[in-house]
Formats: C-alpha cells, sequence, structure tokens
C-alpha cells in the first residue's frame, strides 16, 4: 500500500448527517461569522443613513442632499430615490434593481470583485447630492416642497430596501426549509442508503489490464481526435466564453487518456504520449491562462499575470493531475525540470512567461492549502469563490504527485482539510456546497448562490472518493436513495424532468453535463444497475450523431461528450487506481508499441506480462497493412507474432513490422522457443 493510500484510507469511514455541517443553524462558524460581520457593517450604514433624516425631524437643519445621501447609504440607488424627481426616482430604481442586483451580482459572481456590489452601491448614494442644487432644480424642474424635503422619494428608498433585502430574506428562508426537509428525509433512510449502495456496489473491481469493446474504442478514438495534434492546434475543442474557453476542457481530456493509457493500453506510447504531451503544452496557450491577469487586476486588486503562484485553482488545479501524470504514465521528465512549462499568459506580450515545472505548481498549491490562505481553506476559482470540486482536481493532482515522488504535501495539512470541508462546505442535510463567497458570507451575495439543489454536487462524488472516501461515498448514498429512481431501465431524478436540467456551463436546458456527470460517478462506485440505467437515459435524451462511427452527439459540447466518453472508460475504482496506485508495473519493464500509425491503427488492448506483448488493434482507416513499432524486446533475440512469422529485435531491443489489419486483430509478441 503507497503512502497515500494510507492517508486516504483513514478517511474510509462514513459520517453520518449529523455528524458534519454546521454546529448550529444553515452556515459554517467561519461562514457565519462572516455573515455576522456583513450584516453589522449593513446596519452601521443604515444608522448613519438614517441619521441626517432623523436630525432633521428633530429640528436639527439638515440640507435635503445630506439626506438623500443617507438614503443612498440604507439601499443601492437610495440616494437617487431620495431626490423625489421622477427622473431620479427612476434612475435610483435602476440603479438598484439592474446596476446592483444584476450586474453589480454577475460581475461579482464571476470576477470576485468588491467593485461589483460596493460601486453601484456607493454610485446609488451619490445621486443624492443632486437634491436641493440649483442645476438640478432647473434640469429635473423639481419641485421643493414646503418642509425642504421629499418624502415620496424616501418612502421609495425603504420600500425598495424592503423589497431588495426582504426579498433576498424570503428566498433564502425558502431555500433553507427546502434544505430541512432533505435533512429530515435523508437522517431518516441513512441506514437504508448506505446498505443499498453497498450491495449494488458488491461486485468486485476487475483486475488486469482490460480491452476496449467497440463502444468504448469509439470513444477512445473521440479522444485522440481531439489530442492527437500540433501544438497550438486547439480547433478540436469548443470556445467557452467565460466558463473555462480551455481549460475545463485540456484537463476532462487528460483525465480520461490517463484512464485509457493505465487500463487499457499500459504498453502503447506512440500517439497516446504525444496527446498528452499536447495536453500539457496547450496550458501555456495565452488562449488557455491569460485571462488570469484581468481577474487579478479586478478581484484582487493586483497587477500581476502569473496564472498559478496566487488562487486560480481553476488552472492550478484541474491541471495538476494532467501535469503530475505525465511523468507517472510515461516515466518521462520533460515537465521536472525547472522552467520546463511557460505559461504565456500576459495578452498580447507572448514573448513574456511565467516559468513553472510541475514541482512548482504543487508547491504553489501545497502553500496556498497547508497555510490556509484563504478563509475556508478551500482555494477560490474566480476571485473570491471557492469551489470544491476545482480544489477536488487539485488536492489530487498533490496525492499523485506525493506518490511518484515520495514527498508528504498532502500530509501537512489533510486533517484540517478534511474539518473544514466537513464543517464549512457540507449542508446540513449531508450534500457538499457547490461553492462558497469568502467576502460576505450572505447565501445572496451573489444571490446566484439562492437556492437549493441537491443535484448541484454531483460532480464532486467521484474525485472526493479518492480524497475523503466515506463523506464521497455517503453523498453518493443519499442521493441514489433520495434524488433518483430507476423506472423501466432508465434513470429518472425525481421531481425534476431530464428537459427542464439545466446545464452551468451554457446556461441552458440540456441533461448532457448532469447524466454524464451521474455515469462518471455510478462507474468509478461499480453501481451497474445505475449505470445502465443512465445509459438508456442517455439514449432517450441524447441524440447521436448520424456521422457513421462517430462517438459525438447532437448540441453535445466537447466538454460534456469528453466526460460521457470518459464515463465509458471507467469501471469500479479505476480512477482511484489512476491516482492512488498508479501503472502496473510491467508497464515500465515489458515491451511496448511505440510508434503507429492515428488514425490508421487503433489499439483497443497493449499490455505484458513483462516479457511478451498482448495487442489488440483495429483499422482505424479501412483493412490493410500497417506498420507499428515495438521497444524493449530482448537485443538480437527472436520474436514470433501469435507462434508464427519469426523475426529479430535489433541491437537496441527495437523492430518494426508490417501487419494487416482487418477489424479486431489480435496480436502476441512473445520469444520464439528454441529449435
Amino acid at each position: 500500500m503507497t503512502g497515500v493510500e494510507r492517508l486516504v484510507a483513514s478517511y474510509e469511514g462514513i459520517p453520518r448527517v449529523e455528524e458534519t455541517g454546521p454546529r448550529t443553524g444553515y452556515n459554517g462558524v467561519r461562514m457565519a461569522k462572516k455573515g455576522r460581520r456583513t450584516r453589522l457593517l449593513h446596519l452601521g450604514l443604515c444608522v448613519v443613513g438614517i441619521l441626517p433624516f432623523v436630525l432633521y425631524l428633530c429640528g436639527v437643519g439638515m440640507g435635503s442632499g445630506i439626506i438623500a445621501v443617507g438614503f443612498g447609504l440604507i439601499v443601492p440607488g437610495g440616494g437617487f430615490m431620495a431626490v423625489g424627481d421622477p427622473i431620479c426616482m427612476a434612475a435610483g430604481l435602476f440603479v438598484c434593481f439592474y446596476l446592483w442586483k444584476r450586474r453589480g451580482m454577475m460581475i461579482q459572481d464571476f470576477l470576485g470583485s468588491f467593485v461589483g456590489i460596493a460601486g453601484f452601491w456607493l454610485l446609488g448614494a451619490a445621486g443624492g447630492l443632486l437634491s436641493g442644487t440649483a442645476a438640478a432644480e432647473l434640469f429635473f424642474k423639481t419641485v421643493a416642497t414646503p418642509i425642504g424635503f421629499n418624502p415620496w422619494g424616501y418612502g421609495l428608498a425603504a420600500i425598495s430596501a424592503l423589497v431588495l433585502f426582504g426579498g433576498y430574506e424570503l428566498r433564502v428562508r425558502k431555500m433553507y426549509s427546502l434544505m430541512k426537509k432533505a435533512r429530515e428525509e435523508r437522517v431518516g433512510v441513512f441506514d437504508e442508503a448506505i446498505k443499498e449502495l453497498g450491495a449494488a456496489t458488491a461486485a468486485p473491481a476487475p483486475s488486469g489490464t482490460q480491452e476496449l469493446d467497440e463502444e468504448q474504442l469509439r470513444a477512445a478514438k473521440f479522444l485522440l481526435d481531439v489530442t492527437v495534434r500540433e501544438i497550438g492546434d486547439l480547433s478540436g475543442f469548443d470556445y467557452i466564453r467565460g466558463l473555462g474557453e480551455y481549460r475545463y476542457q485540456l484537463s476532462a481530456f487528460g483525465y480520461a487518456l490517463m484512464v485509457l493509457h493505465a487500463k487499457y493500453l499500459p504498453n502503447f506510447e506512440g500517439y497516446l504520449k504525444q496527446a498528452h504531451r499536447f495536453l500539457v503544452k496547450s496550458y501555456e496557450d495565452p488562449r488557455a491562462c491569460d485571462y488570469w491577469g484581468k481577474q487579478m487586476r479586478v478581484g484582487y486588486w493586483k497587477n500581476d499575470d502569473d496564472p498559478i503562484k496566487y488562487a486560480n485553482v481553476m488552472l492550478s488545479g484541474w491541471m495538476m493531475p494532467v501535469i503530475a501524470g505525465y511523468f507517472d504514465q510515461y516515466g518521462d521528465r520533460e515537465f521536472e525540470e525547472e522552467a520546463s512549462i511557460k505559461f504565456r499568459a500576459t495578452p498580447g506580450k507572448p514573448e513574456i512567461t511565467y516559468d513553472y515545472s510541475v514541482k512548482g505548481v504543487a508547491e504553489a498549491l501545497h502553500r496556498q492549502f497547508s497555510q490556509k490562505t484563504f478563509p475556508y481553506m478551500l482555494i477560490p476559482c474566480e476571485p473570491h469563490v471557492a469551489f470544491p470540486t476545482c480544489n477536488s482536481f487539485g488536492l489530487i493532482g498533490l496525492l499523485l504527485y506525493d506518490r511518484c515522488h515520495g514527498t508528504h504535501y498532502c500530509e501537512d495539512f489533510w486533517a484540517d482539510l478534511y474539518d473544514n470541508v466537513s464543517s464549512e462546505f457540507i449542508e446540513i442535510d449531508g450534500s457538499m456546497a457547490l461553492r462558497r463567497q469568502d467576502q460576505y458570507g450572505l447565501r445572496h451575495m451573489p444571490q446566484s448562490q439562492i437556492g437549493y439543489n441537491a443535484m448541484a454536487d454531483v460532480q464532486n462524488y467521484m474525485h472526493y472518493s479518492l480524497i475523503f472516501p466515506g463523506m464521497a461515498r455517503r453523498c453518493y448514498a443519499l442521493i441514489r436513495k433520495t434524488n433518483m429512481s430507476v423506472k423501466g431501465g432508465a434513470a429518472f431524478i425525481n421531481d425534476t424532468p431530464w428537459e427542464k436540467i439545466i446545464n452551468m456551463f451554457n446556461g441552458k436546458p440540456d441533461a448532457s453535463l448532469q447524466i454524464a456527470t451521474l455515469e462518471l460517478n455510478a462507474a468509478e462506485y461499480g453501481d451497474i444497475e445505475m449505470y445502465e440505467a443512465l445509459r438508456k437515459t442517455e439514449e432517450t435524451e441524447l441524440s447521436r450523431s448520424r456521422e457513421p462511427g462517430s462517438f459525438r452527439f447532437k448540441d453535445v459540447p466537447s466538454l460534456t461528450t469528453c466526460y460521457l466518453a470518459f464515463g465509458r472508460l471507467i469501471k469500479k475504482g479505476f480512477w482511484s487506481d489512476v491516482i492512488l496506485r498508479g501503472m502496473p508495473a510491467t508497464a515500465k519493464t515489458g515491451p511496448v508499441l511505440t510508434d503507429c500509425a492515428f488514425p490508421g491503427v487503433l489499439p483497443a488492448k497493449a499490455a505484458s506480462d513483462g516479457s511478451n506483448l498482448e495487442l489488440v488493434l483495429y483499422d482505424g482507416a479501412g483493412p490493410g497493412l500497417q506498420s507499428i513499432k515495438i521497444e524493449r524486446l530482448e537485443p538480437l533475440a527472436a520474436y514470433t507474432i501469435n507462434g508464427e512469422g519469426r523475426f529479430n529485435a535489433d541491437g537496441s531491443g527495437t523492430a518494426t513490422l508490417e501487419v494487416f489489419l482487418d477489424g479486431r486483430t489480435p496480436l502476441l509478441i512473445e520469444k520464439a522457443r528454441a529449435a
């Protein structure tokens, strides 16, 4: 057992729902503390804001401008509203319910910018300076009231505050009510859910190298079509503006290729290694990394384009398994060398690079986790917003790095991490939070955090099964028991039709991403019944491409298609094996297929017992002769193919062979017996 296996195994115990989550109420200790601070700040603004009006009522001389600005501190846009002029009041409503509530929250959501919240609020307060000025009266034709202020404007500001903040509270309370109901249900069925999952996943995990069936081969070919390319050719990926562009896709394809190599083709390098290297080098591309400088300046007010050293786990985390996996899977130290990864992250200046190695990225992640750089310990993705999903990849990558290099980065902080995740990122119903905003501690800032969706955290279970396996298994068991059902052999989400599922990457009704992430979980846990039910759902809900032999689906983006392909390759425990245990020993010692044409030669199996080479090859461009290159043979030794066709390795243990491929073609290359 490896060191990282022992570390992870110590978290295999399944905690009950009551043993995790907030100690009191609905928010963790740190989040609740930040929420109280934010509420006190707003209360202070309200006191300061209402004071000029109160003093005026008490007979103290107060200008209408000061009173109006005060109302602007109570509610965004209140300054304009309190001027009392119809045009100003309309402007105040625009600031409050569009600029602040919609645009400001969106800026906060995607850029983590404090300006998105405070900026429009201060703008709305400053509007009060128009009150009582000669210029304003001339421009707006304001009619001064006998008592010198505008009660209709003050009333509108008060009503707007009630509607805005009261509306938030009502929505949040509704969310809490749903969470409480879910908790009661889950606590009641907890033991039954765990027992049912145990029975459903009791079959042993497959052992040894597997062979791709024809559907899996189509999935593998899709992955390779996109990644067997020259460096810089990203035309196989979709451009997703604002939501990952290329970085998420690069990583997802990398994870799938790692499983393809370790579990099906451990003794094949060739264009599979080329594809893996293509992904690592593509992280350097400005199209994958130059977004971060803008987010640093807007979200953190720091002028630094370096995409690794501070936060940005949506790049450093997502890429970590892929860059660490290159050495683990191929024994190639290219990216272990200093400055071997050069991020061209300054827009318009490709000559400026930020140089790292795999170790440098690992150290940046370790430093932020171990020093608890951020309030909830998890590293933010967008500024000030931490997603457990993005962090899971960084953690998985560090586990892999520790295993390969004998380091102990994960041991330094794993216990503290568990405490923080289980208290701050677990809801009262035992589900995992989709994200946490670390500035305000309020569920409505940004407002997209409002809402309870038990399925929102499904993407986490597969990856946390090799971080905190007991917690992740509980989450999957409860979702399976309380939120999903199988009817007529197909899978359904209770109370939500598939056609109403929203794809978080495009914001549109699209069930493909939800189906794909559920398939990945079911496959990794060995939940065959649920996996097969999801595959049937996939057939009814998604339309396959009509192109012969294609794995693509109609209107399904490449990232989701990658997940669907990844799910085809996963069997029970495969992802855990790749990270925690790595390649089979014979992948580094036995003969290896190192060169063949793509897509002319499609390996479905490449394995060795240490001396032979077992291949199953398909023709990818029609039947015919194909050239293949074998290395790590015994120098000058004689070998046979399928017991005949003798050939000799050269002095370096290499042989180039011509083989005829027609459909599934098994080849067993082994030393010839002495005559």
